[in-house]
């Protein structure tokens, strides 16, 4: 189904409405991503002349709105979250029709370079000077803290990058989620927010189920060295000004024995979070990682309960050890990643099980 496609400048103004479906855009958990569109010349010409390139110029932001479908009897079927992302290249030619990229709003903070600094403190605290940070390095795009949320946990980083790689960080060191959201105000001026979630997403009713999705590649894989007990060393010069913490999955351990590594966690120099970072790493890496891909088409109102960090229930009976004997599982998994494509109504789904 057609989405509404809206370009804002580089400073969030409206710029213009264009009439171009995405092929395809996407959705990253803890990561950005991809939105394709095509645009006519002609079209270009006759809606927006002498100004074409100023409406596709690199840096502008483009907010999309899914438009649900109807069924039979006219009722509205699923609604997908809104998308919001920054023109940057690639951009491609041909005959009469140009090609645009844009990566959603979480990659605008690839362009925000921090402070060589340290900081420390809870998530929440060193996400928000982040983004302080950020907000000092350019005049022009704002991103806002939205939604934040914490943990009693402490954390550390020596700042050298940029404001995406250190949110990064923090998230997979404190075991949290982030994205970036936005919405148009009461003056037409697209606000955008930066959101931090000790874990991002709703427990969705939504059962996957051959009436509802298409299966596409592997019915279940396996990825992923586990890791159960975590050697964990600190940042440092030199040897006496180094910490080691370890961190241990007990349930891990007690199914499968030691699984061990040793880990230098980067811009950490504080013990305490030294020992949050090694224990997260142990309870994230603790068993394999099940992946499941699926295609959900839009029935009824499936389209509503699609976004990244949602959990939903996948059941296959081929796939999987049963935990009393034979084969099949039936359990809840959590989108990683959401595409959908204009033109063919579909969304695939990167799915992990727990």
């Amino acid at each position: 189904m057609p989405s509404v496609l809206t370009v804002y400048d580089h400073f969030a103004k409206y710029l213009a409405t264009i009439d171009a479906p995405t092929t395809p855009r996407s959705w990253v958990l803890n990561g950005y991503g991809k939105a394709e569109f095509s645009v006519g010349l002609p079209y270009l010409t006759e809606r927006f002349a002498p100004k074409e390139e100023t409406i596709l110029q690199y840096n502008n932001l483009v907010y999309i709105e899914h438009v649900p479908s109807q069924d039979a009897s006219g009722t509205k079927n699923g609604k997908l979250p809104a998308w919001v992302g920054v023109i940057l290249p690639d951009r491609t030619w041909n005959f009469g029709v140009v090609a645009v990229n844009a990566f959603s709003a979480e990659a605008i903070l690839t362009f925000r370079p921090m402070p060589l600094t340290k900081i420390n403190g809870t998530p929440a605290s060193m996400f928000r000077e982040m983004l302080g940070y950020a907000r000092q390095s350019a005049d022009d795009i704002v991103i806002h803290p939205g939604v934040i949320e914490d943990l009693p946990e402490t954390f550390s980083d020596a700042l050298a990058t940029s404001a995406y790689d250190h949110i990064k960080k923090l998230c997979q060191n404190a075991g949290m989620n982030w994205d970036v959201t936005a919405q148009v105000d009461w003056r037409g001026v697209l606000q955008l927010y930066a959101n931090l979630y000790r874990r991002k997403g709703s427990d969705m009713r939504l059962e996957l189920t051959s009436d509802n999705t298409e299966n596409s590649g592997p019915l279940l894989a396996e990825q992923g060295t586990p890791y159960n007990t975590v050697y964990g060393y600190s940042q440092a010069n030199t040897k006496e000004s180094r910490y080691v913490s370890i961190g241990r999955n007990q349930a891990s351990i007690d199914k499968f024995g030691v699984l061990a590594v040793n880990q230098t966690f980067s811009g950490i120099t504080d013990q305490t979070a030294l020992a949050n970072a090694a224990q997260s790493m142990a309870d994230q890496r603790a068993t394999p990682v099940k992946l499941v891909h699926r295609v959900v088409l839009d029935n009824g109102l499936a389209f509503s309960s699609l976004a990244t960090g949602n959990t939903v229930t996948v059941k296959d009976n081929n796939a999987g050890f049963k935990p009393g004997g034979g084969f099949g599982f039936e359990a809840q998994a959590r989108i990683l990643s959401l595409d959908y494509n204009d033109l063919s109504n579909k969304a695939p789904l990167n799915l992990e099980v727990f």
